[in-house]
């Protein structure tokens, strides 16, 4: 069984996905890694640019879902059909830096931490190239999840994250997939009302540079009040 399941959820990311998993490749050596790209039935060539890549690495594989859209349960059926000990979770479209991915195991590994974020928002990180809509909504997302949810984690909306996957399994059941930004901060905020470590350090996070983004900020902005209210009042 590989140690570690990177999961990509993807949909029209021709562009980037290979570029990614070249950048994967690079940093997992010494790794036991299998890469899982979920994609949600893209109408241009990122399923076939996946493909090809496994053929070229032997360590991809491609689900395509036919009938369900979504960030939010692309990650869940990536996590649930994942191997590894230990998930991985990224941005397709190169937001993230696989640079990291050795820190990211190594504090797992060596019990630094249960839970590690790349961060946005502690000190070191940088943001580029983000709309002010965009920085505004997360931020207020933030403030949120400080004050109705009591979390003391200051990036609980970034997918940029590794955690072992039995915590998945632990937490899973009380997980509500009902928007994207939404899901990633309830993970969090399941696994911190168990008591696990959670562990931040800065990142760089990159605004993508091919493609067009898929997140609807009034359907999230919506989604992520009403969900909030579930979980501080439920």
């Amino acid at each position: 069984m590989p140690e570690l399941s990177v999961v990509l959820a993807t949909y029209n990311e021709e562009e980037n996905i290979g570029i990614i998993i070249d950048k994967l490749q690079e940093h997992i050596q010494g790794i036991d890694t299998e890469i899982i790209v979920v994609d949600d039935n893209s109408p241009d060539k990122t399923a076939f640019v996946a493909e090809e890549a496994n053929k070229k690495y032997g360590n991809v594989r491609v689900i395509v879902r036919k009938d369900e859209r979504g960030l939010a349960t692309a990650l869940l059926r990536g996590f649930d059909e994942s191997n590894g000990k230990y998930i991985l979770t990224m941005d397709a479209d190169l937001a993230h830096d696989p640079k990291h991915v050795p820190y990211m195991i190594s504090l797992l590994r060596n019990k630094e931490a249960d839970f590690v974020i790349g961060s946005r928002y502690v000190k070191g990180s940088k943001v580029i190239g983000k709309p002010f809509s965009k920085a505004f909504a997360s931020w207020v997302g933030q403030f949120a999840a400080l004050v109705w949810l009591g979390l003391k984690v200051k990036d609980t909306s970034n997918n940029f994250r590794m955690f072992p996957k039995a915590i998945y399994e632990e937490v899973k059941p009380a997980l509500h997939p009902d928007g994207n930004n939404v899901m990633l901060m309830e993970f969090i905020y399941r696994v911190s009302n168990k008591g696990y470590k959670i562990s931040e350090f800065p990142t760089i996070y990159q605004e993508r540079i091919h493609g067009t983004t898929k997140l609807k900020l009034g359907k999230e902005i919506t989604r992520f009040v009403k969900n909030i209210w579930r979980m501080r009042f439920r």
